[in-house]
């Protein structure tokens, strides 16, 4: 048996698209007007640029073979499901009267029995072997327009195809009835999409620019990747940094590796949250120091329970949760009343702060210079190539 792979046919073969290298006055005005009726304000200039911009990653996408062309996630839907999502908006907002038509849809003769027969039990990994998908693209299950368990299959969510595996017909149905509304939908737009210099084609491209650009702006490293994550691209850059570059990237911005490395604190536990909150207002009337004296008040953070002073801790300081309180709260003021994790009360003050300096080798350096200086070169890497292929392909902007 041949290997286990995606289930998505494009992960075998990714399909190879011809990306525009020019948007037509008919495209730049449709796709103006959708952006106006979807209360998005960009100028036509804009827009231009920016449908060309996504060309260009559509472009990227292509050449290096990258499996989001076809599908963002093995969890969503596929592209070419969102892609007639997207032409549908088009169309209708294009020609509203489309909206109104009467739904077409398909008798399925299917049971959950013979559904479930066919497809077997959904694998733990969420992956199907070649063997599979050879055979349920072999599944015919209409003949105009041609439509096979497999293009079902591979348009699905994980949640979707989940649910074909354990026999829902419901969804099988609603699938077929999708796909055929939208050949019905695209079939009767054809005539007036020639009358206004539009093709369908052109139009999924465009759809398809508008779905890859987050991804593939994500991939490139000019836009934040959730979770932290980094595509190997941006890994490459990251990995390139030398130390020098490092270094020089400290000298530029050392103000911004200050921090606060130890200050003189003390702080005061209650057992009630009126008492706390009593001896906070008679420091703010009066004095820290005085009060303390006053009501004989131990500072917590002394290792003598004679000293009412305040005294040097750093963030390793034994009280550790009163610690980091004393480092966020503001300097020469008392903080008001906060609850502790025990339950009991506290006030702290603080003064005296000594700052220091992060070291050029430390990782806090690396790291924060690592996230510039990757999206800088990224950016430099993003518009470089931008550039190169507009001037390929003759484009002025």
């Amino acid at each position: 048996m041949r290997g286990i792979i995606y289930f998505l046919a494009g992960f075998f073969s990714l399909p190879s698209f011809a990306a525009l290298t020019h948007i037509t006055n008919a495209e730049l005005g449709l796709m103006h007007s959708l952006y106006h009726a979807q209360d998005r304000d960009i100028s036509k200039q804009t827009l231009h640029k920016r449908l060309l911009e996504n060309q260009f990653l559509i472009a990227q996408a292509d050449k290096r073979a990258l499996p989001l062309v076809t599908r963002h996630s093995d969890v969503g839907f596929s592209n070419n499901y969102h892609v007639r999502r997207y032409l549908r908006a088009m169309l209708t907002h294009l020609y509203p009267k489309l909206a109104q038509q009467q739904s077409i849809s398909a008798s399925l003769d299917w049971t959950s029995e013979k559904l479930t027969a066919v497809l077997g039990k959904y694998p733990d990994s969420g992956r199907y072997s070649d063997e599979q998908l050879h055979i349920w693209y072999g599944i015919e299950l209409m003949k105009s327009p041609k439509l096979t368990l497999g293009d079902i299959i591979n348009d699905q969510s994980m949640q979707g195809r989940f649910a074909l595996h354990h026999g829902d017909t419901i969804q099988l149905q609603t699938a077929i009835n999708e796909y055929i509304r939208f050949h019905n939908l695209t079939t009767h737009a054809s005539t007036a999409l020639a009358k206004n210099g539009l093709t369908l084609e052109r139009l999924k491209l465009l759809a398809l620019g508008e779905l890859l650009r987050p991804p593939m702006q994500t991939y490139l490293g000019i836009k934040d990747e959730m979770h932290g994550e980094r595509s190997d691209y941006v890994e490459a850059i990251r990995s390139s940094l030398s130390t020098k570059e490092v270094n020089q990237f400290y000298k530029k911005n050392k103000k911004d590796f200050k921090y606060l490395d130890n200050l003189f604190a003390l702080a005061v536990i209650f057992e009630d949250q009126q008492h706390a909150y009593a001896i906070f207002k008679e420091v703010k009337r009066t004095s820290i120091s005085s009060t303390m004296q006053r009501h004989d008040l131990i500072n917590h953070f002394a290792e003598s329970d004679k000293i009412q002073a305040p005294v040097k801790i750093t963030r390793q300081h034994a009280q550790a949760w009163l610690a980091q309180f004393a480092f966020s709260s503001q300097l020469g003021q008392v903080s008001r009343p906060i609850r502790m994790p025990s339950g009991l009360w506290a006030i702290v003050y603080t003064e005296q702060p000594t700052f220091k300096f992060h070291d050029p080798s430390s990782e806090t350096v690396r790291y924060r210079a690592s996230l510039s200086l990757t999206r800088e070169k990224a950016m430099n890497k993003y518009e470089k190539l931008f550039s190169d292929w507009k001037k390929h392909h003759g484009i002025k902007l």
